[in-house]
């Protein structure tokens, strides 16, 4: 999910006919929440059009512009306050899965048409899942160096394949062009992925495990209570808070559901990055800036901060027009007000509130309450 596409049309620029102005482009009467811009007290286009300059575009440019830094300001704000009272429920970074600390222990023959890893990741809205290498580590008589297709599937369909170098009696890695795999909280099921590959004749695995047994945190498949599941800590495995991971291997692709789960990666090691959008603790899929109070409060709060940003910068015309010339005073207290309105939807009431131990998650599942935090509190606005 994109935190622009969450907040796109949240305001609309105006819906008002005015023949003093030029014409307004398409889509500036859009609103997602029913409030326009020119519509803020104290605001409206013939204001905004006296501050025009020539070569800084149109009237309906100015608008477009306060309300996109707007947008930005307040969800920088927001993440800022959030942040002091929340805090990630899974780790970002980057993690092996699959490990070669003991890859020179055995080596195992590869008996079946079909090897590699079966991967099933959480449920996790605003989180991202993506493969961005893959290491092949195996011992053979002949036939390398080599090549082979790792072709990934889901629970459903062939999602994608890649060529990875292989190297007799090393770990060898191939940069891959980057495999997103979805963590999808739609459906009953937990998304599962399959990395298979046929092996070449005389080729056996190095000894890549997923647990080394190297002390630390021990990672398994154990379905009954999944590792990305628990809140324990997973020193050197940063990778089991946002998956399982096993080897397998099987005969038919159309059972591999059913394929044994091993400790010994069958000569993979996949390389991950993971990380979740912050912004989903406010921003949601699917925004009712109608209907949802707490959507409602942000579309004020992106307007009253689009309203001081216009006015900051009809002040900041070095031009004398009728505005500026005979309403600077007020000009500037209406651009407090607004600004004072901004910061107090954000810090009396959105943060709050979505800081709450069953609001934290109301749009996504990145974030948890810090355990010392213990405000609680929600004001009534717009």
């Amino acid at each position: 999910m994109s935190s622009y596409a969450c907040f796109e049309n949240i305001i609309g620029l105006s819906r008002t006919p005015c023949e003093c102005v030029e014409d307004a482009p398409e889509g500036a009467n859009v609103s997602n929440s029913g409030l326009y811009l020119d519509e803020l007290p104290g605001l409206h286009l013939l204001m905004v059009n006296a501050g025009v300059k020539c070569g800084e575009g149109t009237l309906w440019d100015k608008l477009a512009r306060a309300r996109a830094n707007a947008i930005e300001d307040t969800k920088a704000e927001l993440g800022a306050c959030l942040s002091l009272s929340t805090t990630t429920r899974r780790q970002n970074g980057i993690a092996h899965i699959g490990n070669d600390q003991k890859i020179t222990a055995d080596a195992h023959r590869l008996t079946k048409p079909y090897h590699g890893m079966i991967l099933e990741t959480a449920k996790v809205k605003g989180g991202s899942f993506v493969i961005t290498a893959m290491a092949t580590a195996f011992k053979a008589q002949v036939g390398l160096p080599a090549t082979i297709e790792v072709s990934i599937y889901d629970r459903f369909d062939l999602v994608t394949t890649r060529t990875l170098n292989v190297v007799a009696n090393r770990v060898t890695w191939t940069t891959i062009e980057p495999i997103a795999l979805s963590m999808s909280e739609l459906g009953t099921l937990n998304p599962r992925y399959w990395f298979t590959y046929e092996p070449i004749d005389g080729m056996k695995s190095m000894n890549s495990l997923i647990n080394c047994g190297c002390g630390g945190y021990a990672p398994e498949w154990n379905e009954s209570a999944p590792s990305y599941a628990s809140s324990q800590q997973k020193a050197g495995s940063l990778w089991a808070d946002w998956c399982m991971a096993a080897g397998v291997s099987g005969d038919d692709l159309e059972v591999r559901e059913n394929w044994m789960r091993t400790n010994q990666t069958n000569g993979l090691i996949l390389k991950a990055q993971f990380s979740c959008d912050a912004s989903t603790s406010f921003c949601a899929d699917q925004p009712d800036y109608v209907g949802d109070p707490v959507q409602k409060v942000i579309a004020h709060t992106v307007r009253f901060k689009a309203g001081a940003n216009l006015i900051t910068d009809l002040i900041a015309d070095t031009r004398i027009n009728q505005y500026t010339m005979t309403a600077g005073d007020d000009l500037r207290n209406r651009r407090s007000n607004y600004q004072s309105e901004w910061q107090k939807r954000i810090n009396e009431y959105l943060c709050p509130f979505l800081s709450q131990p069953d609001q934290v998650n109301r749009y996504g599942d990145c974030a948890k309450c810090q355990e010392d935090f213990t405000m609680v509190r929600a004001l009534k606005v717009n």
